[in-house]
């Protein structure tokens, strides 16, 4: 379990508001909330990127912020909106650099790791490509790639549908899907609705920097929730967090 209790974090002015969450495995929970809202920020913090929060993000009872590198790119993989993959380095060397270089892996088994990894995306043509020779698509797979290859509990995406066409968004699905059904933990940020209602599990509405409504998958319809006026979908509930 991922757990998040009482995160703010202010900037110039408050970007997150005493939210407190908590994201089981082997589940898909969706980040929504018009822009602006905190989501982006909220997936920062918990990847660490933004270290400047008050309050506690821990899994399996461990604290984030107190791990070294290492130990947390084990536990929290982040796939960023723009992928974030080294533009001087192949596909084959993006995903085996960090085994390298976190790991300790040999070289040959890193390589050797990273190519089995990206076949499983069915990448293993695109292994010596440099990202600007890449799709959109093709891009995101090769930084799914990198972050599984650590073995992360969670996954952490960023409006990942944001640079696909359909055929890649439906590839993603059944990826998400997979890593659902191997126990992982899965937080998506997205404002795509049709993506959304796709792989619809759990969900939670951030607006203005809180967490205002939870939705879990196995409930009915509240016409007036938050989630369903921002999603205009016919079948979900929602528990009021105000």
């Amino acid at each position: 379990m991922l757990s998040i209790k009482n995160l703010s974090l202010s900037k110039k002015q408050r970007i997150l508001n005493s939210i407190s969450l908590s994201f089981p495995m082997g589940r898909i929970t969706l980040l929504l909330g018009k822009s602006g809202s905190g989501k982006t920020t909220l997936l920062r913090c918990i990847a660490q990127i933004e270290k400047d929060y008050e309050g506690e993000i821990s899994l399996e009872q461990k604290t984030l912020r107190s791990l070294a590198s290492q130990e947390r790119s084990q536990l929290i993989g982040f796939v960023p909106q723009s992928f974030a993959l080294f533009p001087h380095m192949n596909a084959l060397e993006n995903c085996s650099r960090p085994l390298m270089h976190l790991l300790s892996q040999r070289r040959k088994d890193a390589e050797r790791a990273a190519r089995e990894m990206l076949a499983s995306l069915e990448m293993e043509s695109n292994t010596s490509a440099y990202p600007f020779e890449l799709s959109g698509g093709q891009k995101q797979r090769v930084a799914i790639a990198r972050a599984l290859l650590l073995n992360p509990r969670f996954l952490l995406l960023d409006e990942p549908t944001s640079a696909l066409d359909p055929e890649s968004t439906e590839r993603l699905i059944r990826i998400l899907f997979k890593l659902r059904q191997e126990g992982k933990g899965v937080v998506i940020s997205s404002q795509d609705m049709p993506f959304s209602k796709a792989v619809l599990d759990r969900a939670v509405f951030l607006e203005n920097g809180r967490a205002i409504e939870e939705y879990e998958s196995s409930e009915t319809f509240a016409p007036h929730s938050r989630i369903g006026q921002f999603a205009l979908w016919d079948k979900l509930k929602v528990r009021v967090q105000m």
